[in-house]
């Protein structure tokens, strides 16, 4: 009957530790883990990753600029950063004629028609990582 106390005791014990243990490491959140654009190119699958200025990643700016209520004109696109999903999840830094940097992410389905799932805003899209 002894053994069979400390037993239970034991694993109660165990089960207490491992509990606290994963509460601490899921509240160690950094800012780099907030913005999933700060930690790109890390080679994971559906991840995000750096990408160069396409025709299709101008089309989709060009989608941006006619949805967004300005007259200043296209400078150039900046950055590009690409996520493969069902479909392509574009996040797109550029500069207007009027020298500001927005930032805007797009979704182009395999249809080809994009959707805007972030609205154009200021700066750029990994403003705050470190």
């Amino acid at each position: 009957m002894k053994r069979l106390t400390i037993l239970a005791c034991s694993s109660i014990l165990l089960f207490t530790a491992g509990c606290a243990q994963q509460t601490e490491q899921e509240t160690t959140l950094t800012s780099d883990n907030i913005n999933p654009l700060c930690n790109v190119d890390n080679g994971m699958a559906g991840g995000w990753n750096t990408s160069i200025v396409t025709p299709e990643v101008e089309k989709a700016t060009n989608y941006v600029l006619s949805m967004m209520n300005t007259s200043a004109k296209l400078e150039k696109i900046v950055a590009v950063k690409t996520q493969v999903v069902a479909g392509t999840n574009y996040a797109i830094d550029f500069k207007l004629d009027d020298d500001q940097i927005w930032n805007t992410r797009v979704f182009r389905n395999l249809n080809g028609k994009f959707t805007m799932t972030q609205p154009a805003q200021q700066g750029s899209m990994t403003q705050d990582c470190q």
